[in-house]
């Protein structure tokens, strides 16, 4: 299209020039028509600016790492001129990749047409990919004008990581820690050492006193899990480090609530750390696991909100390291590589 421009500001500088050397009426009407010709043409296409529609939406919010993401794009000519050619410049963004920019043209609307074409992208890393049309233009039959149709259009869809079978270290010591909590019983209470946090009002004095050893009252389900993401602010942004912690996260947790929740009969809770607060969220089954790691990738804060001594009042849990080691309790899970 610059060419174009080009070569009609030269060809109309050359028509002036010759017209003011000669005095011909050929040139005059030449001249004329280099003028009145590409101005019918401005005045045709201006209706679409005005008429014209595009919008974008997204198939799917939602899709795991390493599937294809599609958009439906649709453009509806409503105006009662046909439109000659409407540009598109098209924008990828994705967590840790580079921006993409395409640029898409679609010839011939006739009146009162509509066009509506897909999209397929792709996403490497787990976090928020959107598609955005930043300036959507209609051109004239001559391609020598362009007059921007409608603003920024935005569609976001979440990535999110792929779910994993658990080792059989992990589901072995699930299962001892549901079949024996570790924990004494006397009468309806269930009694646990005391740790720091832990409040005073909760000690079992009487017990303290005949044996000399503190224990407090816990009267949580022998049957919790808890899980504790240990992870720093800043760690989102090393996206293949990020994508490897997600996943064996996310793995655990559609294992704990899913299988783990009919076979075993327990509960879940998963516990992580937002700023200088502690969130707690119920994870009653997988698809609510799923949804705890879409919220927590769009930067949501889905939970409660918990003091650093409830966090501790919780007791011993699972604990996901940064750096991928798994705890539980306070030992470090020995695990083998599956076979494939």
């Amino acid at each position: 299209m610059i060419s174009r421009r080009l070569c009609y500001l030269a060809l109309l500088a050359m028509g002036g020039c010759l017209t003011m050397l000669y005095n011909y009426q050929g040139l005059r009407f030449l001249l004329g028509c280099l003028v009145t010709v590409p101005l019918g043409a401005l005045l045709l296409a201006l209706p679409g600016k005005f008429l014209c529609r595009v919008s974008l939406e997204a198939a799917q919010t939602e899709v795991m790492r390493g599937e294809t993401a599609e958009f439906a794009v649709k453009v509806e000519n409503r105006s009662l001129f046909p439109v000659a050619r409407l540009r598109m410049e098209l924008y990828w963004e994705a967590t840790g990749d580079k921006a993409v920019r395409e640029r898409m043209w679609l010839c011939g609307l006739a009146v009162k047409q509509g066009e509506r074409f897909s999209l397929e992208l792709f996403a490497t890393h787990c976090g928020m990919a959107a598609l955005t049309i930043r300036k959507a233009s209609v051109c004239d039959f001559l391609g020598l004008f362009s007059l921007t149709v409608a603003r920024r259009e935005r569609a976001q869809v979440c990535v999110l990581p792929v779910i994993e079978p658990v080792s059989a270290q992990v589901l072995e010591l699930c299962s001892l820690n549901c079949a024996n909590p570790g924990a004494e019983r006397e009468g309806d209470l269930l009694l646990r050492d005391f740790r720091p946090g832990d409040s005073l009002h909760r000690i079992y004095w009487k017990l303290a006193a005949k044996e000399g050893e503190l224990q407090v009252r816990d009267f949580e389900r022998s049957g919790r899990v808890t899980l504790f993401l240990d992870f720093s602010d800043g760690f989102a942004r090393q996206a293949d480090n990020w994508d490897q912690y997600l996943d064996r996260a996310c793995s655990m947790l559609y294992f704990f609530a899913q299988e783990g929740r009919q076979a075993l009969q327990m509960s879940l809770e998963v516990v992580w750390r937002k700023g200088e607060l502690y969130l707690k969220t119920d994870i009653p089954d997988g698809a609510a696991a799923l949804a705890w790691t879409a919220a927590l990738l769009e930067g949501r804060a889905a939970g409660a909100f918990l003091t650093e001594e409830e966090v501790l009042s919780l007791g011993n849990g699972w604990r996901l390291e940064e750096d991928g080691g798994l705890d539980y309790g306070n030992a470090p899970v020995m695990e083998t590589p599956s076979e494939a």
